[in-house]
């Protein structure tokens, strides 16, 4: 059983025992596990983090051997720079991630896809609309909540129904009125 957050006095020991006093910078290039070629034994499967590795990502425990090389290698840098992040951030960073965790595969793609959009609207456009969002009244934010779960719902994509097809006739094959014999 993996806990949420770490206690300040358990994690200044494993910074201690894992990090022995190295600066940020060499520990998130150092610390990083190189993928082997061998199949055996990959370094960046679960086993081979740092406890202090795999105490962070623990909520990633269960999709670790899920994940590619690069999103493994973004993840443990992530988790070098644990240390150095103030409280505040460490619990956001482990909120998040405890999240991400339990989201259904499906809710992730849409996260992603999410993302990749919101990389396409210039800042001051995101800025401008998360202001504008800011000045609604709460009734208002409400409202255009459920506009949007009214979207999404009506949104689903569904299969298109089956038509009937006309039947064709080839010289070669049975007519509807023939008989097998």
């Amino acid at each position: 059983m993996h806990a949420r957050l770490l206690t300040p006095a358990f994690l200044a020991l494993l910074i201690a025992l894992s990090n022995s006093g190295a600066y940020a910078q060499n520990v998130e290039s150092s610390s990083i596990p190189k993928a082997s070629t061998n199949k055996k034994v990959d370094k960046l499967d679960w086993g081979q983090l740092t406890p202090l590795q795999q105490t962070v990502l623990a909520p990633l425990e269960n999709d670790w051997e899920t994940l590619g090389n690069d999103r493994k290698t973004k993840w443990i840098r992530v988790a070098n720079r644990y240390p150095y992040m103030t409280a505040p951030e460490q619990e956001r960073l482990q909120g998040r991630m405890a999240d991400w965790a339990k989201l259904p595969q499906k809710n992730r793609r849409i996260a992603r896809d999410n993302y990749l959009s919101s990389l396409q609207i210039p800042a001051e456009q995101k800025a401008a609309a998360w202001e504008a969002y800011q000045q609604l009244s709460e009734e208002e934010k409400q409202k255009l909540a459920q506009q949007e779960l009214s979207k999404r719902k009506s949104g689903a994509v569904t299969a298109p129904a089956i038509q009937p097809r006309a039947v064709i006739n080839t010289p070669s094959g049975p007519t509807p009125n023939s008989t097998i014999k």
